[in-house]
């Protein structure tokens, strides 16, 4: 008879997207972003997102165009630090860019009502995703192991597997196999329930400091490679984990954008 534990990694081999997690995630991050905006924020982006299904799926458009004619946007979506350098604050990004550079420009690019049509809306599109990763830990990982990417892990059955896709797509996979597509959305929902109230910062910089600091707590196993096999009971005790990112990062990103909003008024 099959074991528990090899019946849910093979559910999460012959389930998992590369994209799952922030395809999943980032939709969410923005889609319930969007329910949080005002009334006038909504008709400010509106026309924005209108080439798009939802602002959820208008929030992928990032990570399509990365890989194909917008190569160079790719270093836009992180920023690596090296473990001596643990304040976001007082690092410096590479000259070709890194998240927090990128999502400065953006909003800048954004705000610029000079500009056209269309570039506000990438730029719109942009801050959105941006958001997202900012609230995903290994988007502020390590530089020598490409944020996890070479922070090779295997699951316990023996398939192998690396540190940023278990945190980009491998504990939601798990969730869903485990306890159903909608579990995250529920918990997420009640995450935002309970930060919604609470005081967040404005700036990016603060929320990728939170990341960072999570990359380093000793229960995700980053730091000095700690972390060898990926358990189930290592992707279930993060759950609440992924859960709270997606919800905090719809919230300031709800923030952030009826905060322009309220400007161009």
């Amino acid at each position: 008879m099959m074991s528990k534990n090899l019946f849910f990694s093979l559910l999460i081999i012959f389930s998992f997207d590369l994209n799952a997690w922030w395809e999943k995630a980032h939709k969410m991050v923005c889609d319930e972003a969007y329910k949080l905006l005002t009334v006038s924020a909504k008709e400010y982006i509106d026309p924005l997102i209108e080439e798009h299904e939802s602002f959820g799926i208008a929030c992928l458009w990032a990570d399509w165009i990365k890989n194909d004619d917008r190569k160079d946007t790719r270093i836009w979506h992180y920023i690596n630090l090296p473990d001596s350098e643990q304040n976001i604050y007082k690092t410096k990004c590479p000259e070709n860019g890194c998240l927090i550079a990128a999502f400065h420009k953006q909003v800048n690019i954004f705000n610029d009502n000079s500009l056209t049509i269309r570039e506000r809306a990438e730029a719109l599109w942009f801050i959105g995703h941006f958001v997202g990763d900012v609230h995903q830990p290994m988007h502020v990982g390590y530089p020598e192991d490409r944020g996890g990417n070479d922070h090779k892990l295997e699951f316990e059955d023996g398939t192998l597997t690396n540190m940023h896709s278990v945190w980009d797509g491998q504990i939601i996979e798990h969730m869903d196999s485990l306890l159903g597509k909608e579990y995250l959305l529920i918990g997420v929902t009640k995450k935002i329930d309970k930060f919604l109230d609470n005081h967040h910062s404005a700036e990016i910089e603060a929320w990728a400091q939170e990341s960072r600091d999570i990359a380093m707590q000793k229960s995700v196993g980053y730091r000095n490679n700690e972390l060898k096999v990926v358990s189930t009971k290592y992707m279930e005790s993060h759950f609440e984990m992924v859960q709270e990112r997606i919800a905090l990062g719809a919230i300031r990103l709800s923030q952030t954008l009826n905060r322009i909003s309220m400007g161009s008024n």
